[in-house]
């Protein structure tokens, strides 16, 4: 009878090899595309062992997708944080866990819950900044919200699909920078007309 910790090394394994054969097809075609049978044959396995851990591809993915928000979730718990993690502490947490980033990278990736990610810390980011953006209007402050959020989008990634090769403090850096100046120029200070420059 296999030992307990045989038991977990093998699911481990296992599972290993669903997510690495299921990166692998979804970097070649969307995930609509993708059986479980050529997972269980990318991954040497059968079906059984498939359909024993997820019900379909879309499970899969879904699970990679939290696996990365829980891992985010823990790390505000470790830094004893309650609203956000800074980008730069965002940037190494996801370069730690680049082989689940894989899931966002390519033209097949998951936007959506990328999306979904990115949204969550640009909206606590945003609250933070309620000040410099008193000013404006509801309407206008869910537009430079939406703004900020595809601009961090692109950035963001472009670099899963070069594969995280700039520093993630360098990406950070210019993020950071970027958010500042951006929301600086709808201070109520900075506030002007056309007309007024004539």
């Amino acid at each position: 009878m296999s030992s307990p910790k045989k038991t977990d090394r093998r699911v481990k394994y296992t599972k290993q090899a669903i997510r690495d054969s299921f990166l692998k097809l979804l970097s070649e075609k969307p995930i609509e595309k993708i059986s479980v049978t050529e997972i269980c044959r990318e991954a040497e396995i059968n079906r059984g062992t498939f359909y024993s851990h997820y019900t379909d591809p879309y499970d899969l993915r879904e699970s990679l997708v939290k696996e990365l928000i829980e891992a985010v979730r823990a790390r505000m718990l470790e830094l004893g944080v309650s609203t956000r993690l800074t980008a730069a502490q965002m940037f190494k947490l996801l370069k730690e866990n680049q082989e689940l980033c894989r899931i966002f990278a390519g033209p097949y990736g998951d936007k959506e819950s990328m999306l979904k990610i990115i949204r969550s810390n640009a909206t606590a980011y945003m609250e933070q900044e309620s000040e410099v953006l008193c000013g404006l209007s509801e309407y206008a402050q869910s537009s430079v919200r939406e703004m900020l959020i595809a601009s961090i989008a692109s950035v963001v990634k472009c670099w899963f699909d070069s594969g995280m090769q700039e520093p993630a403090e360098e990406i950070s850096r210019l993020l950071d920078t970027f958010c500042a100046y951006g929301l600086a120029g709808f201070a109520p200070r900075q506030h002007f007309h056309a007309d007024d420059s004539e």
